[in-house]
């Protein structure tokens, strides 16, 4: 027994050697950065100068003050990453010369770890590398570049400063960092105060910062003498979902759209990231006394991680994060876009947005007509039968394809001119339930066959319809289609891959019912969508839907070229532009901003934020962005919570209605783990009950308003008060929208309670 106590300790204290081994495996020889960190002897500096000017601006290296500013020779204004009240000098009660807080005069905010502990921290460029004079300054093509040496922690980080026609880009490239073995870099925040509100200010009518959670949302920043301020922190594109969360909240939305900026006043700053979105959070601090702002910032993520949790055998619990062998690959950038008067607000920055996807081609220049009625149709789930006593797969039948060829001759008159989207979702060969990668590349026998699909097809061109198939590109539970549940996994920062559960909201813990599934090598997409062709080819489908891929971002570590989730949208947008280029339209739903633009419809559209509680007014930024040029329709109707709510959201912008629909009722359907089943039956002769005539009433009641904004751009928005919001058209639509229980009187009529009314244009 002694002997079996020894061995058994030994174990023990194996076993916490091991997880304190894996906990520690930090920054090292294979983790670090791809230059070890060797300053220079010499610290090349420029005296004050011009360094880059065009007719608009001039971009001034201010020697005595070690900054970079932006000057509008216009406007007579000054620009910088130090906030506009604190370029200046200024002074106490006594006459002394008050000192800017250091993050305040830092062009970037570092996030680090110490190998030795894992304890994250954070230092600032301005603290440990510039007020000691550890940097160097060298001109570079229509910029400057500084390079700012960390000597305290051994990092060299270049930080460029580029002019552009119509701004300033501060972009930092990854591959030319230095850092060594004790410290080990995991965040980059660019140019943190650029966009920024001084307490002063707070609470003044014109004053707020833009965050684009969801489809966007305006903080009003408070203060309050003592405050350590409010902090919050939304990831772009939404969190890779390479990385397993212990812990997780939840969000009603997320960051579709990589832009952030700040009004103050008559002038304003739009930040667009052009590089390395993906790996970016928005952090906003609200009201904080210790720098005297509130402020929106970029947070580039640049090593991914997966997170670590260990019980010791003293029921002690070990969480921390382990990192990444290296950094992402993509450069990080952010063009930080001046705007004044009429132009100084959240409408102003979605134009800019919209500009410079237009400009850079990931927007098409030319007016897209929106579809009224989008319909989703729901093939089926799988269950379980028993023959017998012994278990086998079987089809739950929501929808045929024959079911759909009928409501779709149905509601095609109703549509009228507005027209109508089809969309079959979980026809494949494990239905709506996650299977082989794109549901096998086949419609499984239960729902019908190819003839029925080219049936369908055929129906939707003859009443000028457009049909999409949606097949799931990224997640998968079985090996097919060229995608092996063996070598076809992503894998993660810690070199396995991630498990991916369905959420038991009961329990709050993954789901023990469902298996789980994995997410495909982001090497294999080029090849799934390949297969993708060559079955829609065979059906004669004129379009595609790629829900998942057009609303997610996610890591793959078998690449650099992946890590942290880079190049996201370069991979995803030319999937979507193969299509494209082969003759197929594609639908995306709740699509992130870079596959948006080249969607021809976006379903599911966010209409409202993550409702935080420093959010103080949502605004549909992204619909500002992309009304007219691409069609968008919001969440399906019959599922929605507050029908009248989401009309209200739909008319708000002009989108298109949604429902989702299946052709056959079975209370196994509304039991199970899906919601999407609950209200969703089309017509049920047997009991004379569904949607159909809520869709039709709900059509002919909306019509005659969209199609008098069809194709339109919105122009201007206005928040009148707390319930009611103004949208002004680019062909002289004005609508009113009434969120509240109380009529509203405007210039141009009442608005009744809960409702809506149009005005044109003279």
């Amino acid at each position: 027994m002694k002997n079996f106590r020894r061995y058994a300790s030994f174990a023990m204290c194996l076993l916490l050697c091991t997880v304190l081994l894996l906990l520690g495996a930090g920054c090292n020889e294979k983790t670090a950065a791809l230059l070890r960190y060797n300053p220079p002897e010499e610290l090349d500096k420029l005296e004050t100068t011009c360094v880059a000017e065009n007719t608009r601006y001039s971009l001034i290296w201010d020697a005595q003050k070690s900054r970079v500013i932006l000057y509008d020779k216009v406007k007579n204004c000054e620009w910088s990453y130090v906030p506009q009240e604190s370029l200046n000098a200024t002074y106490d009660a006594e006459g002394y010369e008050v000192n800017n807080h250091p993050k305040v005069e830092s062009p970037v905010i570092v996030n680090y770890y110490a190998t030795s502990t894992l304890i994250d921290n954070e230092t600032n460029a301005y603290a440990q590398s510039i007020s000691k004079d550890s940097f160097t300054l060298r001109k570079i093509d229509n910029g400057v570049e500084m390079v700012c040496y960390f000597d305290k922690h051994a990092f060299a980080i270049p930080i460029s400063f580029t002019l552009m026609d119509d701004g300033i880009e501060v972009s930092v490239d990854v591959d030319r960092i230095e850092e060594n073995s004790e410290y080990c870099i995991s965040g980059i925040t660019l140019a943190p105060f650029f966009c920024s509100i001084s307490n002063t200010n707070a609470g003044e009518d014109g004053y707020y910062m833009f965050m684009p959670s969801g489809s966007g949302t305006l903080i009003y920043p408070t203060y309050t003498e003592g405050s350590q301020g409010t902090s919050l922190s939304e990831p772009v594109y939404g969190e890779d979902a390479n990385i397993e969360k212990e812990e997780q909240t939840t969000a009603i939305e997320t960051v579709r759209i990589p832009v952030y900026g700040s009004v103050n006043g008559d002038r304003a700053v739009c930040a667009i990231i052009k590089d390395g979105a993906e790996s970016a959070y928005l952090d906003a601090t609200i009201g904080q006394e210790l720098t005297g702002y509130s402020y929106i910032s970029a947070e580039f993520r640049i090593r991914g991680y997966q997170e670590a949790v260990q019980e010791l055998f003293t029921s002690s619990i070990v969480k921390t994060n382990l990192y990444a062998d290296s950094f992402t690959s993509d450069k990080l950038t952010v063009g930080f876009y001046p705007l004044y008067d009429d132009d100084a607000s959240y409408v102003g920055m979605a134009e800019k947005y919209r500009e410079y996807l237009t400009k850079n081609g990931s927007l098409s220049d030319e007016k897209s007509d929106d579809t009224l009625l989008n319909l989703k149709f729901v093939g089926g789930i799988q269950t379980k039968k028993f023959i017998f006593g012994i278990p086998s797969s079987d089809m739950l039948l929501a929808t045929t394809v024959k079911d759909v060829q009928n409501i779709v001759s149905e509601l095609s008159e109703k549509a009228g001119s507005g027209g109508i989207n089809a969309n079959l979702i979980g026809f494949g060969s494990s239905g709506n339930d996650i299977g082989k990668v794109a549901g096998g590349y086949k419609i499984n026998s239960a729902f019908g066959d190819g003839d029925d699909i080219r049936k369908l097809s055929s129906l939707c061109g003859d009443i000028g319809a457009n049909l999409f198939v949606n097949f799931d590109m990224v997640r998968f539970r079985s090996s097919g289609g060229g995608v092996s549940s063996t070598f076809g996994k992503a894998d993660a920062a810690n070199g396995s891959y991630t498990a991916k559960y369905y959420y038991d909201a009961v329990f709050r813990t993954n789901s023990t019912i469902h298996s789980p599934y994995y997410l495909v090598t982001r090497g294999k997409l080029a090849e799934v969508a390949e297969n993708i062709k060559e079955s829609a080819e065979e059906w004669r489908l004129p379009g595609v839907s790629l829900d998942t891929l057009t609303s997610i971002v996610y890591s793959d570590y078998t690449d650099r070229e992946y890590y942290a989730g880079a190049n996201t949208d370069d991979q995803f947008g030319a999937i979507i532009n193969s299509f494209k280029n082969d003759g197929y339209k594609v639908a995306g739903s709740d699509a992130n901003g870079f596959a948006a633009a080249l969607c021809s419809h976006v379903y599911d559209v966010p209409v409202q934020s993550s409702k935080y509680r420093v959010y103080s007014a949502d605004v549909p930024f992204y619909e500002i962005v992309f009304k007219g040029r691409v069609s968008m329709s919001a969440s399906s109707l019959n599922l929605a919570t507050d029908k009248t709510e989401t009309i209200l959201k739909s008319a708000e912008s002009g989108l298109g209605l949604t429902y989702t629909l299946i052709g056959k009722y079975d209370t196994n359907l509304v039991s199970s783990a899906q919601n999407v089943f609950y209200g969703s039956v089309y017509w049920d002769e047997s009991i004379e009950r569904g949607v159909r005539d809520d869709i039709i009433e709900t059509v002919a009641e909306y019509q005659q308003y969209f199609e008098s904004v069809n194709g339109a751009q919105i122009v201007g928005h206005e928040i009148i008060n707390k319930n009611v919001r103004k949208t002004v058209f680019d062909n002289g639509v004005t609508v009113y929208v009434n969120y509240g229980y109380t009529d509203y009187n405007t210039e141009d009529g009442t608005v009744a309670a809960r409702s809506y009314i149009s005005v044109k244009e003279a």
